[in-house]
């Protein structure tokens, strides 16, 4: 039984580690379904009482992710913080590849997040200016 136990087990890894952000996604799915399936049951046990349903289980229930997104769009500075944390992990790359194998190419790995963090500044500068001043 344990003869092809060690053929098998370096497939295992990948497959694990491809596993994991699957399994977080259905987790959050299915624990929004229930919390939102919590949420009608509350409001219909409420109006079968004949009782005035709280704006706020009514607000939860229209305030969906495209909402949430267009009032997360309206703040100025949203592209800050991933344009900080790009270029920190860019150096932080260049840093370690370039003190782990001195020398050699694998620093230029690095240069993707920096880039990508210096692009997303960018455009927040040249976003930042077309905007009017607000009140």
């Amino acid at each position: 039984m344990f003869e092809n136990f060690h053929s098998w087990l370096p497939l295992m890894i990948p497959i694990l580690a491809l596993m994991i952000p699957i399994v977080a996604i259905l987790a959050h799915y299915f624990g929004r379904a229930h919390s939102e399936r919590q949420r009608h049951e509350t409001i219909r046990e409420i109006a079968r009482a004949g009782l005035p349903i709280p704006p706020e289980l009514l607000a939860d229930a229209q305030d969906s992710d495209w909402h949430r997104a267009r009032r997360e769009a309206a703040n100025p500075n949203r592209l800050l913080v991933p344009a900080f944390i790009n270029i920190a992990v860019g150096l932080g790359l260049m840093g370690m590849f370039s003190l782990m194998m001195p020398g050699a190419w694998l620093w230029s790995i690095g240069l993707l997040p920096l880039f990508i963090g210096c692009a997303l500044a960018l455009y927040w500068a040249v976003e930042r200016r077309q905007q009017p001043p607000q009140p």
